[in-house]
């Protein structure tokens, strides 16, 4: 089931209780990819400043000590150490590695579309209509938006509403909305429009507001109606 607006699009959802529809819309090959991009740069900046400090104190070094013979008696404490360290830096460096080749594989691998009788699994698409201009407390406004039926089955979608919900806990009722019809059913790949018709009331308070329309039995019709009113 796909849903398409028809007309007015742009803004963005402010009402708190459409916050699930809009965190379902991130999508998580964009995490992992900045996730990737971030280790990758950390690592090769690692690389670089490490080895550029590492030249730069070799050539201070040689210059105020022996290395050769420091270096050369096996039972000096320091020396012990210095293999030590070694080891502990490797260790941290495989590691390193370890995790950014991971991330790699976790961002370059998709995941398996799942299907049932051959038919695709549907992702819930949200769509925002909104009016062309501010509204003033009485005044009306229409909107459209089609329904896809982009599978193999008949869908039958019963609308049902909420209220417009604005700042300051300010409300307009769900009965301000009219949605045209208030059913339909759908065959495999048939499309129809819906129309929807807001009458403010007089005493509707400025301000912006959100409401949504869905369908009870079917969480891919997903429509968020976006409103301003002006004194």
């Amino acid at each position: 089931m796909a849903a398409n607006k028809n007309k007015n699009q742009g803004k963005s959802n402010d009402g708190g209780n459409l916050a699930n529809d809009i965190l379902k819309g991130i999508k998580k090959d964009e995490i992992l990819s900045r996730a990737q991009q971030v280790i990758n740069s950390a690592v090769n900046v690692l690389e670089e400043e490490i080895a550029a400090g590492i030249l730069a104190a070799k050539k201070i070094e040689k210059k105020v000590i022996d290395v050769d013979e420091i270096r050369s008696d096996p039972d000096d404490l320091m020396n012990r150490i210095r293999r030590d360290t070694h080891e502990a830096v490797d260790l941290f460096l495989d590691a390193l590695t370890a995790i950014t080749k991971q991330v790699n594989k976790l961002a370059d691998s998709k995941p398996e579309e799942k299907t049932t009788n051959k038919e695709t699994k549907n992702n819930p698409t949200l769509t925002l209509l909104e009016t062309e201009q501010p509204l003033r407390p009485g005044e009306t406004d229409t909107f459209k938006f089609s329904l896809l039926e982009d599978t193999e089955k008949t869908a039958k979608i019963k609308f049902q509403k909420t209220s417009l919900f604005g700042p300051n806990g300010n409300t307009i009722n769900s009965t301000a909305l009219k949605i045209s019809p208030s059913s339909l059913t759908l065959k495999s790949k048939e499309e129809k429009e819906v129309t929807v018709h807001l009458t403010l009331p007089k005493n509707a308070k400025p301000g912006i507001y959100n409401g949504l329309i869905t369908d009870a039995d079917n969480s891919l019709v997903k429509v968020v109606l976006n409103v301003e009113v002006i004194p």
